[in-house]
């Protein structure tokens, strides 16, 4: 297949998802009424456990249960990071997606990241590190997004503490938390299914998954259904569909 025809394939692929997802939010604003941030169609699933078929199985080990992970090697370089994706990309249909982590154990470095990755993402190598990833890291607060050069974000994070990642999809940023507080926010400048990631890349590292099946440390209800934001937010929804059904 040509460039121009991937390219072409590649530009419709993502028109008609921008033009589904428009006329879903409008489908929602017309209802009178702005969705709970979490809420999401039925039929779209959501991520729910680590995907052991896909990550870098030799650095680490995920429980029996799917939920947590720990490294088991001694890291001697940057391409022996023990990185495990989630099942499921991050569900599009809701207006807010989020995932949190537990550091159980910091290990020796504390090199843990948590973020967002494409399928096809290097499983042995740091999220935020190779192009169309971004993760926080741990050891040092910083952001990176898509080159192994980070950018100062926030505070560090070690053992007991809690830390999230997040999508807002309507003002179209990740964003991330450190034990139930906005660290801050970025520009998605990612396209395609993204989907949770977590590395841990020093001795002993261990962290808990929680897709929502815990409560979180974050407290999404509070932040995204405030009266103020609901204004933004209906705002925002019309004019995500203006653009969308304007670029087909």
């Amino acid at each position: 297949m040509s460039t121009s025809t991937t390219n072409n394939t590649s530009t419709t692929a993502d028109t008609t998802t921008h033009r589904d997802l428009g006329l879903w939010f409008l489908d929602q604003s017309r209802l009178g009424s702005v969705p709970s941030p979490t809420a999401m169609d039925e039929d779209e699933d959501s991520p729910t456990e680590l995907n052991t078929l896909n990550s870098s199985g030799g650095f680490l080990v995920v429980s029996p249960d799917k939920l947590s992970a720990r490294y088991t090697n001694i890291n001697l370089h940057g391409h022996d990071v023990g990185v495990v994706q989630a099942n499921k990309p991050a569900p599009v249909k809701r207006l807010v997606y989020y995932f949190e982590i537990y550091v159980k154990d910091a290990g020796a470095k504390g090199q843990i990241s948590i973020g967002f990755t494409t399928e096809n993402f290097k499983m042995r190598r740091q999220p935020g590190w190779e192009v169309n990833s971004c993760g926080y890291h741990g050891d040092d607060g910083f952001l990176y997004r898509g080159q192994g050069k980070g950018e100062a974000f926030g505070p560090t994070f070690t053992s007991d503490d809690r830390v999230g990642g997040g999508i807002n999809y309507a003002s179209q940023e990740f964003f991330f938390t450190k034990n139930g507080t906005v660290v801050g926010t970025v520009p998605k400048d990612m396209k395609g299914p993204l989907y949770p990631t977590i590395a841990v890349h020093s001795q002993n590292e261990e962290v808990q998954v929680n897709f929502g099946q815990q409560p979180f440390a974050f407290d999404l209800k509070a932040r995204y259904t405030n009266p103020s934001f609901s204004f933004i937010l209906v705002t925002m929804i019309h004019l995500f569909c203006v653009v969308s059904l304007f670029t087909l």
